[in-house]
């Protein structure tokens, strides 16, 4: 019997971003020598304002913008946080606890995927770096700059099933024939569209 095909996004449905966010923000502010968590939260949503979409952020011109902010010259010690070995333990301890449980539940019937956007360089060394790459077909990794493209819909398989924490997504992919479960982690709304969770535990497939 074939198994079947999940696909899932990364943050903020396997992977605890807000985890990896705090972690880096902390490494960040020691490597600045600044202590008052406000001035990189200023500096933060200034290169925010610059994006036209968050998936479009890139550590390397973040990082250049804290330069330029903090009067820092030393760009290399802070891409490191985001790309350094000795940094990638923070990706592995963002996943949530709930991931490896549901991986492990559904794996002998399902083959798992990767349906995720934002910068490549990024996105890819996360995944990488997460530390769950067994679990994972690498003939269904898509991570893309983003989702909500013709191009990119017609590479997910017909059959997959994709699981993403976000609304605008899930329906876009519905409207494209694509069955999907929206992660709802923020309310306790259902989208009468297509099937919703509010825990990756409620996932039963």
């Amino acid at each position: 019997m074939d198994k079947g095909i999940i696909l899932f996004d990364i943050d903020k449905t396997i992977f605890d971003t807000d985890k990896m966010v705090k972690a880096f923000d902390g490494k960040m502010m020691s490597i600045l020598g600044v202590s008052d968590f406000d001035y990189l939260k200023q500096a933060k949503e200034e290169y925010k304002k610059s994006l036209a979409n968050e998936r479009y952020f890139v550590p390397e011109s973040f990082c250049e913008t804290l330069c330029e902010r903090f009067n820092f010259d030393n760009q290399e010690a802070l891409t490191d946080v985001f790309y350094g070995r000795n940094h990638a333990y923070i990706y592995k301890e963002s996943v949530f606890p709930e991931t490896y449980i549901v991986l492990d539940k559904l794996k002998d019937r399902f083959r798992f995927g990767i349906f995720s956007e934002g910068t490549a360089k990024f996105q890819n060394n996360k995944f990488r770096s997460m530390g769950l790459n067994k679990y994972f077909d690498e003939n269904l990794i898509f991570i893309v700059e983003a989702k909500d493209t013709k191009e990119v819909i017609k590479k997910i398989p017909k059959s997959a099933v994709v699981v993403d924490d976000k609304e605008s997504i899930c329906e876009l992919l519905v409207k494209n024939k694509i069955k999907t479960v929206w992660l709802n982690k923020t309310d306790s709304r259902v989208n009468p569209n297509f099937e919703t969770i509010h825990s990756l535990l409620d996932l039963s497939l």
